[in-house]
């Protein structure tokens, strides 16, 4: 008995020789919090990445360190010679592409960040409208431009009208042959002020198209659903309605291999409406008009899809696990003339004290 416990825990020391892993003092490294990525003129990529830099009872800055290679492996190993300290991915929070190279592709970029054990899965992903460099190198808020970045596209997913994404959502959609990914696209909109102005739309790694800033909800009620949302729309003399807390849940069935429908339903409450008083009768037609208004938009958002040859909404991987034999490229060639139809339910529950 007394052999099995020596050689029990001889073995566990064995064991915990042989996995660890290099330990790093963190005063000793530079933490990389964002990082972008450019195309140049030359074939070459720029590689731009946000070191933080704490003082006490000071706002956070950010040290840039920006160098260029061929390879984007060698991107790393350039920026290194730049840096006091090692530089390390293990915090990573958002990595930008300038929009020209999300046109010719960036899987060799993505490539490498998925293969970095100290990335996360959930780091987000964007397109510059300018080039990640220049919006990096802005200075946006007390806490960091890292931070900042992190907490816009968060915030935009949880309570506005962004589908969700990341580094792990991007791969799989990118990877899934019966669906396409996308990613939200940064735009400064002033001096250090940044805002979303649409989503980029890709066909595997390229950018191929985008959806402008005000179909966003359309977009989202195809690809996600709300917990909470705002929209305003006009109804008839120039009165207007928004409704908020939009909560929204899609189902997407294959009728046939020839028809997909999509049912679409959402609920919430008007905020504010500038007629005279609500009534059971505005509170029908705002219904009414909403129901015309997300279905005719769906409908088109879906066409305008099928012409790029792009499935952001995933309909072959739901042909995939709906129909036997299944075979991808057959699919591929019919989608285009695949017919759609978008069946929306709208519920306003509650119009608030303005009642």
């Amino acid at each position: 008995m007394n052999r099995i416990v020596q050689l029990s825990i001889l073995f566990l020391f064995l064991v915990s020789q042989t996995g660890c892993i290099q330990k790093e003092i963190i005063d000793d490294v530079n933490i990389i919090l964002a990082s972008g990525y450019d195309a140049t003129e030359d074939g070459e990529i720029t590689g731009t990445v946000i070191v933080p830099v704490y003082q006490k009872q000071q706002p956070v800055t950010s040290e840039i360190l920006e160098e260029k290679a061929v390879l984007s492996r060698d991107l790393l190993t350039n920026l290194q010679r730049k840096s006091s300290d090692p530089l390390v991915y293990g915090k990573l929070q958002v990595a930008l592409f300038g929009v020209d190279l999300a046109k010719k592709g960036f899987k060799d970029l993505l490539d490498s960040l998925q293969r970095d054990a100290s990335v996360g899965s959930r780091v987000y992903l964007a397109v510059a409208r300018e080039s990640a460099s220049e919006i990096l190198k802005g200075q946006y808020g007390i806490r960091g431009t890292a931070v900042y970045l992190s907490n816009l596209i968060r915030h935009n997913i949880e309570s506005r009208d962004l589908s969700r994404e990341n580094l792990h959502l991007f791969l799989y959609n990118m990877y899934d042959k019966g669906k396409d990914a996308y990613l939200p696209i940064l735009e400064l909109s002033g001096k250090d002020e940044l805002e979303i102005t649409g989503v980029a739309l890709f066909n595997e790694d390229r950018m191929v198209s985008e959806v402008p800033s005000d179909k966003m909800i359309f977009f989202k009620l195809l690809t996600d659903q709300y917990m909470e949302g705002t929209y305003t729309m006009n109804l008839e003399d120039g009165v207007k309605v928004s409704v908020k807390s939009i909560t929204s849940h899609k189902k997407l069935r294959m009728a046939s291999k020839d028809i997909v429908k999509i049912d679409i339903k959402l609920e919430g409450h008007i905020r504010e409406y500038t007629g005279s008083k609500i009534t059971p009768e505005v509170i029908k037609k705002v219904e009414s008009e909403f129901k015309d208004t997300v279905e005719k938009e769906c409908l088109s958002m879906m066409e305008h899809f099928q012409e790029l040859d792009i499935d952001p909404i995933g309909i072959g991987d739901q042909a995939s696990h709906t129909f036997r034999n299944f075979k991808i490229d057959q699919w591929k060639k019919q989608y285009p003339n695949i017919k759609t139809e978008v069946k929306a339910e709208i519920i306003v529950n509650e119009s608030g004290v303005i009642e």
